[in-house]
């Protein structure tokens, strides 16, 4: 696809550990740098493909995902919805509070609901099909101690 190259061998990552203190000794002392092997100029025309539509596709509620969409306003929504839910005054419907972990959220897509919901939104199957097998295609390998260990092939999440 790209000079002799697969999807498979562009979408290679190696996860190296960088210290961040001068002699690391526990987990935290350490910074996972990714080393991608992608061709930008590829992503980068099919992302600008899909900004022309992410204004209809994405809800305004969605705010990690919004340029210059500040992810902190849901903290400050979750704080006037809690202050809100205090001085609710007692009647006949009742109220109740959610807290949802948003956190690693990429991590826990399921492929298939990628596709399902760019179908639904009136994307092409050709277009579905090749953007899945971008985030199909996905390997990690790890170095530790200066070794390359075997490669992980992921099986839901987005990088």
């Amino acid at each position: 696809m790209l000079g002799g190259l697969g999807l498979e061998d562009v979408n290679q990552t190696l996860i190296v550990l960088i210290s961040k203190v001068k002699q690391g000794e526990s987990v935290t002392d350490f910074c996972p740098i990714s080393l991608c092997n992608v061709n930008y100029k590829i992503v980068k025309s099919l992302v600008n493909r899909l900004r022309t539509v992410l204004d209809d596709v994405i809800s305004v509620t969605q705010s990690a995902f919004i340029p210059r969409g500040l992810i902190s306003d849901n903290a400050i929504i979750g704080f006037e919805c809690m202050h809100a839910l205090k001085h609710w005054k007692k009647g006949k419907k009742g109220v109740l509070a959610l807290k949802l972990d948003m956190s690693k959220a990429y991590d826990r897509v399921v492929w298939d609901f990628i596709s399902g919901m760019m179908t639904k939104l009136g994307f092409s199957e050709a277009w579905v099909d090749r953007i899945l097998r971008c985030v199909k295609s996905i390997s990690f390998s790890y170095m530790i101690n200066g070794d390359v260990c075997s490669f992980v092939k992921p099986s839901r999440g987005l990088r």
